[in-house]
């Protein structure tokens, strides 16, 4: 008896799935900032666990395919906006069934395109400045989870001291670089 031949489908499920346990907690930290971003405002019940866990699974049961060449952060940053997309318009569709036949009156529910690109390409910015630097990647993803520094220093195992080392160096870097440091 011969062995099942595998179809190109399971091999890129695979794919996939050893892309995923490859991820390092730096790359799951900036999943996470990316999902609490994405979550921000979603009706519901659906939390940013909710949207990075979605994204997974369909990552992993191959209802989105990897683009050759892609990274599997942008892949499945791409898979939560999505997501997230599909929650926005079904609460319009939703919205405009109750609506008295008038939905220019409504306001729009989803978030401004602009505005959530301006802050994606902040938080790829700052991850990329700070991509060697544990502790900086560690506060900035506490800080975009609403994180106080009191919660991100005991989720992290961080000292008082370590946290406002990290910090000092965060601000330097963002000084020479033009940025302004913003967060008290």
């Amino acid at each position: 008896m011969q062995p099942k031949r595998r179809t190109e489908d399971e091999d890129t499920e695979d794919d996939v799935a050893r892309a995923l346990a490859r991820l390092s907690e730096t790359d799951l930290l900036r999943l996470k900032a990316i999902a609490r971003l994405r979550a921000r405002g979603l009706p519901g019940v659906v939390g940013w666990s909710d949207l990075m866990n979605e994204a997974f699974a369909r990552a992993l049961d191959g209802t989105r395919q990897l683009p050759e060449g892609l990274g599997m952060i942008a892949f499945l940053a791409g898979i939560m906006r999505s997501i997230a997309s599909e929650h926005w318009r079904r609460l319009r569709r939703e919205a405009g069934m109750f609506a008295s036949g008038d939905e220019e009156g409504m306001a729009d529910p989803a978030p401004d395109p602009e505005r959530s690109l301006a802050a994606v390409q902040a938080l790829a910015t700052l991850d990329q400045l700070f991509a060697g630097d544990r502790t900086a990647s560690q506060i900035l993803a506490g800080l975009a989870g609403g994180l106080t520094a009191r919660e991100i220093q005991e989720s992290y195992g961080l000292t008082e001291v370590e946290y406002d080392s990290a910090r000092k160096r965060m601000r330097r870097l963002l000084l020479r670089q033009g940025i302004k440091w913003s967060y008290p």
